[in-house]
């Protein structure tokens, strides 16, 4: 997700006067208007004067479609809007549509704005364009979540709390599998020289082994007596599951079997689905990935596993988290990863020897939806949401 000229912008401008210009004459300049076909051209050229100035990596789609168009009223689907000014694109974004179970109500919610991105990136006359999108977004869909963003500190995140949302980190979680891996590509430590000679040497004493072994240890040992299939798709066990555990938070998106095959297609090999029941029943699922890593900035070259998005009750959680655990233990990752906001999922987490880590996956949730989730100290506990709910694995 990236919002453009918000980021160049919010260094020199407070909020307050942020939110106070949007209601100057470019609101009502500017027009927000649904990405069609004879705008493709145009969408090209907006990327054309972005990179020509080389501020940003970020290219807004040249295709009208998305990936998930709307079809025949089937969920999920996104639609993409544009920011049209003199006849040229200024900017443009992306909402991301599904049904969610909120507090055992369905309820429409939408994911975004995504790709939220605007010419204000190189030129301050068009400094608006992103905040009028945001705008623009919540008029046309005011039950929204925004998840990712990259800190509590950066300019998204803080426009949009400007703008009353309520913003707060998904938990971030790891398990070392292989301590010398981990110590010799944790990009993250080791781009401080100090904490790059401590990675050393916990990584050439031995220290470090020791030291994973002891943090990771399980105080209770989970008896696993679940069994896991891979499987290419999902079928109506998955609705099963679905209608088992839609109750059980207080915000889930739909996870039914049509959903989960729109969302992980069975053409996408990169990602692996795991089935996981007992002889009588299944109880849950998990979609991973087994990643080789290339120079990341986070975690080097290492092999990194993670669990992407999964469902199963509270109650069953730790056995799915220790069924993909195991897996992907056995295919020889370096490392395992997971970003979960529910509680359940959390402590399900440490249970299996994962450590928590600092966070920069963001979840904000729009003033509406905030309403709906009253009291929120108590139901933010619940929230059932991880990488599946937000742009997908794109870094991982």
């Amino acid at each position: 997700m990236s919002w453009g000229g918000v980021a160049a912008l919010c260094g020199q401008w407070d909020f307050t006067s942020l939110l106070r210009a949007v209601r100057s004459s470019w609101s009502i300049a500017v027009q927000v208007t649904p990405y069609t076909e004879d705008l493709e051209a145009a969408v090209q050229s907006f990327n054309r004067r972005l990179h020509a100035k080389g501020e940003t990596d970020w290219r807004f789609p040249e295709s009208h479609r998305p990936q998930f168009p709307k079809v025949d009223g089937r969920v999920p689907f996104q639609e993409f809007f544009l920011a049209v000014h003199a006849g040229a694109v200024r900017g443009g974004y992306l909402l991301t549509h599904n049904q969610f179970a909120l507090r055992g109500e369905e309820v429409a919610i939408a994911c975004g704005p995504q790709f939220n991105m605007s010419e204000g990136l190189i030129d301050r006359n068009y400094a608006m364009v992103g905040v009028i999108q945001a705008q623009d977004a919540l008029r046309r869909q005011p039950l929204m979540y925004a998840l990712g963003m990259g800190g509590l500190d950066v300019p998204l995140t803080k426009l949009l709390v400007a703008m009353e949302w309520v913003a707060f980190p998904v938990p971030f979680y790891f398990r070392v599998l292989s301590s010398s891996h981990f110590f010799g590509n944790i990009t993250y430590l080791r781009k401080d020289p100090r904490k790059r000679i401590a990675m050393d040497f916990l990584h050439y004493s031995g220290l470090g082994y020791l030291g994973v072994r002891v943090a990771q240890t399980r105080l209770r040992p989970i008896r696993n007596r679940h069994r896991r299939i891979v499987v290419d798709s999902f079928g109506t066990w998955a609705d099963e599951i679905w209608e088992k555990c839609r109750f059980q938070y207080s915000l889930v998106g739909m996870r039914n079997s049509s959903t989960l095959n729109v969302f992980y297609p069975p053409r996408e090999s990169r990602v692996v689905r795991l089935r996981v029941s007992t002889d009588a029943h299944d109880i849950g699922w998990a979609v991973v990935l087994d990643s080789q890593m290339r120079g990341h900035r986070q975690f080097g070259n290492m092999r990194v596993g993670s669990i992407v998005d999964c469902l199963a009750a509270p109650e069953d959680a730790v056995h799915v988290v220790n069924c993909a655990t195991e897996f992907l233990q056995q295919r020889g990752v370096d490392i395992l990863v997971t970003n979960q906001a529910s509680s359940d999922w959390c402590g399900a987490l440490a249970a299996n020897g994962y450590l928590k880590g600092p966070s920069n996956f963001i979840l904000a949730l729009s003033p509406q939806l905030v309403h709906r989730l009253l009291p929120l100290k108590h139901h933010a506990a619940h929230i059932h949401m991880n990488r599946g709910d937000g742009d997908g694995p794109i870094h991982l």
